[in-house]
């Protein structure tokens, strides 16, 4: 009787263990790090199991993570920049992570895959830009920014031409290099913190970038010149503190402008823009985070302190739910096959 007890507990620990249940089975067990759902938001599961030595199974629960990156050529294939944890990345639409221990335990900002070769990968943190051509096997800092205190906040890659890369940093500047990372040039100067840089998918020498504090602002000749775009934002209301920039892929020429408590599109790569109506009940509280279903234009969400956000007919309606964590929503995205991703950062106080 004793041994069928022991083997019974030994089995019941090793359910809770694989489970990877943040470590915790307890209702205050963390319940932030990634969450996804395959039924447009209607339902959620935490995705944090993390794959470590020996075989044990970690959680992602109490990481925070700025931004969510997928591999252009395999949407099961996502990468976290994190807070003070480095990069994850899964191999199998988020069900595990794997951490790329080559890489410090620092804050980072953003990744980007090269789009005709997924073994190729950029990452940035703090003034320092790192690559890999093997996998993850081994990275390089391919590039430091001469001043210590500047971030590299943003990066994309030129799906043509995928030695063309762009950087955003938290000066301002708009830099780039034509081979690979080894070489950098300024291409602009934005006056304010440059938070994303984004490739239009239908022209790659199209490239947007998203400022802190100075709007919009557009190249269409591969950053030779670069033109404010959002003046016809600036004349609405509630678009003062900028959240995040979305390039709607289905809708060539598809923009999407997200600020503390306005969403304003163009279909016209920003010649254009038209608000969109919230919820009534929403127009008065701050947007956290928001994505665009890549096939889908109408199919939008947002996020707010305690509510997720959807309309599946570009505005006309929305219908809301309550979101599945008590952290702050720091970044929503939807993959190619219609699975929803949200990651959370804790509240500051």
């Amino acid at each position: 009787m004793r041994k069928q007890m022991l083997v019974k507990a030994f089995l019941a620990s090793l359910v809770l263990l694989l489970s990877g249940c943040s470590l915790s089975t307890s209702s205050k067990a963390p319940d932030g790090g990634v969450w996804k759902s395959a039924d447009t938001g209607k339902s959620w599961q935490q995705a944090n199991d993390v794959l470590a030595t020996k075989g044990k199974v970690l959680g992602l629960g109490s990481v925070g993570v700025n931004r969510i990156s997928f591999d252009p050529q395999d949407n099961k294939t996502i990468y976290l920049a994190t807070e003070n944890n480095g990069v994850f990345y899964s191999l199998d639409a988020g069900t595990s992570w794997q951490g790329f221990v080559q890489l410090p335990k620092a804050t980072f900002n953003d990744v980007a895959v090269n789009p005709k070769n997924k073994c190729v990968v950029y990452a940035v943190t703090g003034n320092k830009l790192f690559k890999t051509e093997n996998c993850g096997r081994d990275f390089s800092n391919v590039y430091y920014h001469q001043k210590d205190q500047v971030i590299l906040n943003a990066i994309a890659i030129d799906f043509y031409d995928p030695q063309v890369i762009y950087l955003g940093t938290s000066e301002g500047e708009l830099l780039k290099s034509t081979d690979g990372g080894r070489a950098w040039q300024t291409s602009y100067r934005a006056g304010s913190a440059v938070i994303d840089l984004l490739i239009d998918p239908a022209d790659s020498r199209i490239v947007y970038a998203g400022t802190q504090k100075n709007g919009l602002f557009k190249t269409v000749n591969s950053g030779a010149a670069w033109t404010e775009i959002d003046t016809g934002i600036k004349s609405y209301s509630g678009v003062s503190e900028y959240r995040r920039l979305l390039v709607d892929p289905a809708t060539v020429g598809g923009l999407i402008f997200v600020s503390k408590s306005a969403i304003i599109r163009s279909s016209d790569r920003g010649a254009s823009w038209k608000p969109m109506e919230l919820l009534p009940s929403q127009k008065a509280v701050v947007i956290t985070s928001a994505g665009v279903n890549p096939q889908n234009s109408s199919e939008l969400y947002y996020t707010t302190a305690s509510t997720l956000v959807k309309t599946a007919d570009a505005g006309s309606t929305w219908s809301s739910t309550k979101l599945p964590h008590t952290q702050n929503t720091s970044f929503f995205a939807v993959a190619k096959d219609g699975s929803a991703y949200l990651s959370t950062k804790k509240i500051k106080k």
